[in-house]
């Protein structure tokens, strides 16, 4: 199922983006039996930025118990950040608190301290791009009960607790967008967004084999390999030119060479970025590699070549209940999404076939769709 009105993260066609989402919506009404009138949506995008904020308070309660209002107080007070109105918060991450000088404490409430203090990672995005969102699902008069920053989605199912908490870089590649982000101490440090991805390298392959972007595709998808050290010199490709009447032939050798150069284009923008982290001494748990764009052959490899450090891949299994088939990359950030969900509406993980068993059973065929 295509996602239109799309461009790089960015809705550039709120009516076309919003055709998009009713389309899909209406296959899963009608397979479930279950009318939706709001969603929790995951977002990103070239806007996205986060901001380390930290705040203190003292205890208002005379006999120095912390209540929900401390906590509430020193929030708030972490997220009072100046914005130039152009930008808009869309989350708080609250990663850590700290009473009377001992952290490390999740929830304080309860404790007893004087003194209360609140470490957030405060993600912001163009207030203009939350909008066209909110627009494209109003049209379709879906309501939006949340937005979550999609790199938090992602990890929900491709990461361990262990590394989220040792130190650990998670980058989700899509079609138009690379997001990248850090995780130590359980929670999401740093992040940004690259405004290139898996359409980047198809585009490419147009280009220089002069054929298509849906050739480009079928090519990547069925051939593309991103070392040229794994391809074959004497597999030779069918290549159609723009108008679909002409053949020439390409070895795969050529076509990982191709592909290869953008993959190393890309590896060095992520280096950059990382660099901005201030992170390569903080990562014991490596890079995860998500996403559809990290299904293309031998990517995990190239990446752990250039940059000197161990990457996986991060496939969608830190959840029971679905079919094999469904636990690819690409589905990384719908399954996130479901996990969020679900932990959010108390649904249960039991052994009854309820919670998410019974929601997968329920529109297997449909996702099976959604991502062919």
């Amino acid at each position: 199922m295509p996602s239109l009105g799309l461009r790089k993260g960015n809705i550039i066609d709120i009516e076309s983006t919003a055709k998009a989402i009713d389309n899909c919506l209406n296959d899963l009404e009608r397979l479930t039996g279950v009318p939706i009138y709001s969603t929790i949506a995951g977002f990103s995008g070239t806007s996205i930025s986060a901001i380390n904020n930290h705040a203190v308070v003292a205890v208002g309660n005379p006999n120095n118990e912390i209540t929900a209002e401390d906590k509430e107080r020193v929030i708030h007070s972490a997220r009072n950040v100046a914005l130039p109105p152009d930008k808009t918060v869309i989350q708080i991450i609250e990663r850590q608190y700290i009473v009377d000088g001992y952290d490390g404490v999740k929830d304080p409430v309860g404790m007893v301290g004087s003194r209360l203090e609140a470490e957030v990672t405060i993600i912001i995005a163009a207030t203009a791009a939350i909008q066209n969102m909110q627009r494209s699902t109003q049209r379709i008069n879906l309501q939006l009960s949340n937005i979550v920053y999609n790199p938090l989605l992602v990890s929900e199912t491709v990461l361990l607790p262990a590394e989220k908490e040792m130190g650990v870089v998670l980058m989700d590649i899509g079609a138009g967008t690379i997001d990248i982000s850090f995780f130590a101490a359980g929670s999401i440090l740093y992040t940004s967004v690259l405004p290139v991805g898996g359409e980047y390298i198809t585009k490419d392959l147009a280009i220089v084999l002069r054929t298509s972007l849906e050739e480009a595709a079928r090519i990547k998808k069925d051939y593309g390999i991103a070392s040229p050290e794994m391809a074959d010199s004497s597999t030779l490709i069918e290549v159609r030119n723009i108008q679909g009447k002409e053949v020439k032939q390409v070895s795969q050798e050529v076509v990982s060479e191709i592909i290869n150069a953008r993959v190393v284009e890309i590896i060095e923008m992520i280096y950059a970025e990382l660099n901005q982290f201030e992170c390569w001494d903080r990562i014991p748990g490596g890079i995860v590699l998500t996403g559809g764009g990290a299904e293309l052959a031998g990517i995990t490899g190239v990446m752990e070549k250039y940059l000197n450090v161990p990457v996986r891949l991060g496939v969608p299994d830190n959840l029971r209940g679905i079919p094999a088939d469904f636990s690819r990359p690409r589905n990384a950030s719908v399954l996130g999404g479901l996990v969020y969900s679900a932990k959010n509406l108390e649904i249960a993980y039991d052994e009854e076939g309820q919670g998410l068993t019974s929601i997968f059973n329920r529109i297997s065929y449909w996702f099976i769709d959604l991502f062919r």
